[in-house]
């Protein structure tokens, strides 16, 4: 497993590319990383590039994930974009518990619509790339 995690200016966005297997153990490695970067840069987005991940965690590691994430300091209220190759099925039950309890999360196919999608946008002004609200 390779993992990168950076500030982009441009996009205001902490970026995380994860290679390989994704685990809950792999998410407690970055998320202090992760966390560091949002306070440093007051940032409360975040691109995940899982495009070449492979999610391979029980569905209670993944139902602890959120858990993980907010005990490291990344609140809930942080909009997290995560990019994933189109057949990543396996991420879709991670959407959904994310989700469930109370995070920002979407899943996405396209880097440029999830940057888009992260982007600061007027609340209830429809995107005009895919027609949906923020």
């Amino acid at each position: 497993m390779a993992c990168t995690v950076k500030y982009e200016k441009e996009n205001g966005c902490v970026c995380v590319s994860i290679l390989g297997d994704f685990t809950l153990s792999i998410l407690k490695n970055i998320a202090a990383e992760v966390q560091q970067h949002l306070a440093e840069h007051d940032c409360k987005c975040i691109l995940n590039d899982m495009r070449k991940a492979k999610l391979i965690e029980s569905a209670t590691g993944i139902y602890n994930m959120p858990g993980t994430a907010l005990k490291s300091g990344i609140h809930r209220s942080v909009k997290r974009a995560l990019v994933v190759s189109e057949n990543s099925s396996e991420f879709l039950f991670l959407e959904t518990v994310f989700i469930n309890q109370g995070n920002k999360v979407r899943l996405f196919a396209d880097i440029d619509e999830a940057r888009l999608w992260l982007s600061p946008r007027l609340p209830g002004v429809n995107n005009e790339l895919t027609g949906k609200n923020n």
